[in-house]
């Protein structure tokens, strides 16, 4: 039995929480113009902070404005009454969220990956679907079809074989290979993203008992324009919250068959792109088990689970790039072939790569996160944070509800100490493998207070216009970034064979536009220019004698291949 939460009064409980909305937003507002450097023009060169000036002091003033317009005291809402429906029915939303967010990745987005690291993960599952582990350039052209910022950075080239794979674990690629196959990876994200609402509503219902907690669930989210956001994408962060939420549902489970899946679970979520944000959200989970009175057995089944893709698909890959960079000796007074000489090596990349991700935290480091923070509220459903800290309060003696909010907590603590923003993303993308935690934890809060009709009714009111309203906004505002950020690459046409020489922007992220098959078997190569004569003498000329120049400008230049 849930015991029930003891409002004074539901409208007074409905007044704080508008007036949590309004102040939240306000506070936003200035902190955004304060952390940006208002007055001055915010650059585009750092993108994470001008998405955040451009887009989210509108996305702020929207909440308020929901939450002012569904203040209505006396009133009712038949919506309370559809959660329940909701969460009898969770494969038919799904059904229909998976078919919205798949128009969406055309009409909204254009199927475009609009930062590099989304067209890295689409490049390695192209590869990998070509039943290749990596892709292959011609050597000679290797730093014209790579951009300088990608080199060694994220992309590892063997300068002598062409060789090229992407550094980032290979789990979420190894995901988008059977669509990628197919021709169609962007059903990938809308499908992970429909399938997370299923787990959101058997999660709530499961710790609840009840099916209405499933329905609140499923309309927080949706009414959240971070979770519909981020599956227009091809960032892996929508795996990693479908992931996290299936390890949750099977520990919430007593039984060790259910902890070996959920460390099978966990070791794929670990390996999607690195092993951070599992790692940090399972944290919780795995130190309770710990303090469990059989915890060598449950530890052993979980770690069990955890080991045989860890070490193949995370380690593995690791040892993988390594031999790839073989041509590359960072010790040169010791012969590759002395195993002390390779070890040396792999601690010497390991403390490279730990020095490049962690940092303690800085002024630009704080910054970044309450900038973070702000997008975490700003785009989710008016007040969904304040109604997650209240579940998660009033149920805090439920395990399963005290390890979830540990888990955003950890989540957004241990980010602290990485030392550089998100850049691209809607919403908090760094926050988004425990995102979960939010819909859960505030469908919790409602099933507390069985009585209060009225404080249901305003939270109905909030979650229906923020689905329309506030999804309309975020899509709007995606779309002309998009459409804005396609102006800058040179006109040219998908079906037709041809060079496209890429002019060096760093501001506009001109580079991000280099998007080639990793076979380059595509009609339309990308490569980056170093002047129209040297691109003409050194590829045109000597490659393909027979092109024309097809445009000339100041985005580049597109030339036709006969």
């Amino acid at each position: 039995m849930i015991p029930r939460f003891n409002f004074a009064e539901a409208i007074a409980w409905q007044r704080s929480l508008a007036m949590g909305v309004v102040f939240a937003g306000a506070l936003s507002i200035i902190l955004i113009l304060d952390r940006t450097g208002y007055p001055f023009p915010s650059s585009r060169a750092a993108v994470f902070e001008y998405l955040v000036r451009h887009q989210d002091i509108a996305g702020s003033v929207l909440l308020v404005c929901i939450a002012i317009g569904a203040y209505a005291p006396g009133t009712r809402s038949t919506v309370a009454q559809w959660t329940e429906w909701l969460g009898r029915h969770p494969w038919r939303v799904a059904a229909a969220t998976f078919a919205a967010l798949c128009a969406a990745m055309f009409i909204i987005v254009h199927n475009h990956p609009l930062a590099g690291d989304e067209h890295l993960v689409l490049f390695q599952s192209r590869a990998f679907a070509a039943g290749h582990l990596t892709g292959e350039f011609p050597p000679d052209l290797l730093f014209r079809l790579i951009p300088a910022q990608y080199q060694w950075r994220w992309l590892v080239a063997a300068e002598t074989s062409g060789k090229v794979a992407v550094i980032y674990w290979p789990g979420f690629s190894l995901l988008l290979a059977p669509f990628s196959l197919i021709g169609a990876p962007w059903i990938c994200n809308p499908l992970l993203a429909a399938l997370s609402l299923v787990l959101l509503s058997r999660i709530a219902a499961r710790l609840t008992g009840s099916d209405q907690a499933g329905g609140w669930a499923m309309l927080f989210a949706l009414a959240s324009p971070q979770f519909t956001a981020m599956a227009l994408s091809y960032f892996s962060m929508s795996a990693h919250l479908f992931l996290n939420l299936a390890f949750v549902r099977l520990l919430i489970e007593p039984g060790r068959r259910r902890l070996f899946a959920a460390g099978v679970v966990g070791s794929f979520a670990a390996v999607q792109s690195n092993p951070v944000p599992h790692l940090l959200f399972a944290l919780p989970w795995v130190a309770s088990i710990a303090r469990r009175p059989e915890s060598r057995r449950d530890l052993a089944a979980l770690l069990a689970g955890y080991a045989p893709l860890s070490l193949l698909l995370g380690f593995g890959w690791w040892l993988f790039l390594r031999q790839l960079q073989q041509d590359v000796t960072l010790l040169p007074y010791a012969p590759d072939g002395e195993p002390l000489h390779r070890l040396a090596n792999w601690l010497w990349y390991l403390l490279l790569e730990f020095r490049q991700v962690f940092a303690l935290p800085g002024e630009a480091t704080v910054t970044s996160r309450i900038l973070e923070q702000i997008r975490l509220w700003a785009w989710a459903m008016p007040g969904l944070p304040l109604l997650a800290i209240a579940g998660w309060w009033l149920r805090r003696d439920l395990a399963p509800v005290r390890l979830l909010g540990l888990s955003l907590i950890c989540t957004l603590l241990g980010y602290l100490f990485v030392g550089f923003d998100q850049g691209y993303g809607w919403g908090a993308r760094y926050v988004h493998p425990a995102w979960g935690a939010l819909p859960v934890l505030g469908a919790i809060a409602m099933l507390q207070a069985p009585e209060a009709a009225q404080l249901r009714s305003y939270v109905a009111r909030l979650a229906v216009l923020s689905l329309i309203c506030a999804t309309a906004l975020r899509l709007f505002q995606i779309r002309l970034f998009i459409d804005e950020q396609l102006s800058l690459r040179p006109p040219l046409e998908r079906a037709v064979r041809q060079i496209v020489f890429i002019n060096p922007n760093p501001v506009f992220y001109t580079q991000d536009f280099l998007q080639n098959d990793p076979f380059l078997r595509d009609p339309v190569i990308f490569m980056m220019s170093r002047g129209r004569n040297r691109d003409y003498d050194e590829v045109i000329r000597r490659r393909f004698p027979g092109a024309r120049l097809a445009y000339d400008g100041v985005n580049g230049q597109v030339w036709r291949l006969q």
